[in-house]
């Protein structure tokens, strides 16, 4: 396979919302995301969620939010 057929092939990204189960939230479409947590193999899209300033927490809903970086898994 040549170089250029190898960069053409790419695969779909798995989204957040289908990660999370439910359309994205308004306030969640402004975090950072961050994709191939576990190498190039991992076409998943996370994001660093939210932080509520009057206690630098992480807000409720992304503590245990599917989408969210740091409750990744690795790929099977």
């Amino acid at each position: 396979m040549k170089v250029n057929q190898i960069l053409r092939v790419r695969k779909k990204m798995i989204s957040r919302a289908k990660l999370r189960g439910k359309k994205l939230d308004e306030d969640c479409k402004r975090c950072y995301t961050s994709s191939h947590e576990y190498g190039l193999d991992d076409d998943r899209v996370f994001c660093y969620g939210l932080v509520d300033y009057s206690t630098d927490e992480l807000i409720e809903k992304c503590k245990n939010c599917k989408a969210y970086v740091f409750n990744a898994t690795p790929l099977e």
